[in-house]
């Protein structure tokens, strides 16, 4: 940018010049010149005196060209200096992303596929099905609390702080949904703890709407992923435009 305004400037100075001299080089075959022929300087007295505005804005152009200079070096020097920084600061925090993000994301997918793939093959096996519940329950609640501190970090931007969130109440739900289905376990489990008959019944008919949502709460865990994922990819994708930009104007200054 100030390379091509210098270029410019040298260009306008040089057109003024040519100007200047095409005037003068007309007026010394137009007989301008005989009429001072007596004059100290002769024609160059002439040229001096009917061209003198010009010749002085040229002058004044050159000065001003010559006085400047400084000072777009350290503009340019500056803003080479701020790129550098920028471009610094947006590689880290792309290096940051890909590293911690992507982690998480692996963890998630993982979890989204044993969730599919564990409950496919439990579904009709309902001596095998509570068991699997169950332990995958402490696997959802575990991975949702560091789903939590991730959130509090938030090394991505606001989609990705978003699709986060959504994720940590779907898996909410899921957890929940999963303690329901084995509610009267849990009351069989501890057999001193006396319940009523309406207090038994609720949990069973809870146990029972839980069998039949757990299908749907386990696809929501794949949608919420693949949501989380999409966002990340979208951060990168702006992260990298921004530090590729930088990179560009590195490259242009031709940087020893």
């Amino acid at each position: 940018m100030i390379d091509s305004r210098n270029t410019t400037a040298l260009i306008v100075a040089a057109a003024i010049l040519a100007l200047v001299l095409g005037f003068s080089y007309g007026a010394t075959f137009n007989d301008g010149c005989t009429r001072l022929k007596d004059a100290p300087f002769g024609c160059l007295e002439w040229w001096f005196s009917r061209y003198q505005t010009l010749i002085a804005m040229f002058g004044a152009i050159v000065v001003a060209w010559l006085s400047v200079q400084p000072v777009l070096k350290q503009l340019r020097l500056s803003s080479l200096q701020t790129a550098v920084a920028l471009q610094q600061v947006h590689s880290a925090r792309e290096r940051l992303l890909e590293n911690s993000v992507e982690s998480e994301l692996n963890v998630l997918e993982t979890l989204s596929a044993d969730l599919s793939r564990g409950h496919y093959e439990c579904q009709d096996d309902h001596a095998a099905l509570p068991h699997w519940v169950w332990n995958m329950n402490q696997e959802v609640e575990r991975v949702r609390d560091r789903l939590v501190q991730r959130q509090n970090k938030n090394p991505g931007g606001e989609e990705m702080a978003i699709a986060r969130q959504g994720l940590i109440e779907i898996l909410g739900r899921l957890s929940t949904c999963m303690s329901a289905y084995n509610g009267s376990v849990y009351l069989d489990a501890d057999p001193e703890y006396e319940v009523t008959d309406e207090v038994r019944a609720t949990i069973e008919a809870a146990e029972l709407q839980a069998g039949k949502d757990l299908p749907g709460q386990i696809d929501a865990v794949s949608t919420g992923v693949g949501k989380l994922r999409d966002a990340f990819m979208a951060d990168l994708g702006k992260l990298r435009t921004k530090r590729q930009l930088y990179d560009r104007t590195l490259a242009d200054a031709d940087l020893p």
